[in-house]
């Protein structure tokens, strides 16, 4: 077997040297301030954004709730409609005066309506100026006929 041979390794000395005084920076006051003032500024710009999203949220669900209470007065107010309709109709009308008033319904009725005259159509009588406001008024009268014709 082959036998290593111790190597040498030359050891350098070290020397020793001084200790080399370290400088030492003392803490800028200006940089740390500005540093600072961006800190809180950030801090500010997030609580606002934060108040900010809280009051539009806050504004969606005042909204949504106000919506909800349209929507509950339209349909209270289509069902107010209904209940006036089936007061107002004739029947209902006519049942309650009959049961609860003691009318009774006629069994004649007589409506008036006027009729023109045939030759009032084809021709028209021209009034003298001379006459005066009663002859205007008799004479229309007079064209006009009343007839009462019998109904129901």
């Amino acid at each position: 077997m082959l036998v290593h041979k111790k190597q040498e390794i030359p050891v350098c000395e070290q020397e020793t040297a001084l200790p080399t005084p370290k400088m030492v920076r003392k803490a800028d006051k200006q940089l740390r301030a500005k540093c600072l003032m961006l800190v809180i500024l950030a801090a500010v710009m997030a609580a606002v954004t934060t108040i900010q999203s809280a009051a539009i949220i806050q504004a969606g669900y005042d909204l949504v709730r106000v919506k909800s209470q349209v929507a509950k007065i339209e349909k209270e107010n289509e069902l107010l409609r209904l209940d006036i309709a089936k007061l107002k109709s004739p029947q209902r009308i006519e049942e309650y005066a009959t049961k609860n008033l003691g009318m009774v319904v006629p069994k004649n009725a007589y409506f008036a309506t006027t009729v023109m005259p045939e030759s009032s159509h084809s021709q028209s009588t021209p009034v003298d100026s001379n006459d005066g406001i009663a002859d205007k008024v008799l004479s229309a009268i007079k064209v006009h006929t009343v007839e009462a014709s019998k109904g129901r």
